[in-house]
């Protein structure tokens, strides 16, 4: 098996038990994670356009229990770049003391939301974000 890299990731592709969001509205801003899919994980691949935002979708009791990662990588231009601020979320998301998400919107950047369902109107999500490659010592 060959590793697949996020720049290898078209938007709507789907490899293994990555499934990109469904994107839409103005400059394809809006990115929808559809929990009814078979899928954990899902790539949102952010546009150089103000207020991104992430929603949700067939939230339900049979979900209870699911568990994944939402991978954001940043867009290499970003002069418009923004997301939705308290809106950039849905009202079922939950942070760790109910703090907004400061998203880094640097260039070409990654990010990473960790997600567990843990009831039909409730998912518990973590961010963490500017990735880079690790630094390695000098030969």
């Amino acid at each position: 098996m060959s590793l697949k890299f996020l720049s290898d990731i078209e938007a709507g592709t789907i490899i293994e038990d990555i499934a990109a969001a469904v994107s839409s509205g103005t400059n394809n801003r809006n990115h929808d994670i559809d929990f009814a899919k078979s899928h954990a994980n899902y790539t949102v691949t952010a546009v150089n356009a103000a207020s991104n935002k992430i929603t949700f979708s067939n939230l339900g009791s049979t979900i209870v229990g699911k568990h994944g990662s939402i991978i954001i990588t940043n867009p290499s231009a970003v002069g418009s770049y923004t997301w939705l601020g308290s809106s950039g979320l849905p009202a079922t998301a939950y942070t760790p003391g109910g703090q907004q998400i400061t998203f880094d919107t640097t260039a070409s950047k990654i990010a990473i939301i960790t997600y567990f369902v843990i009831a039909s109107d409730k998912v518990l999500i973590n961010y963490a974000g500017a990735f880079s490659a690790y630094e390695q010592a000098a030969p």
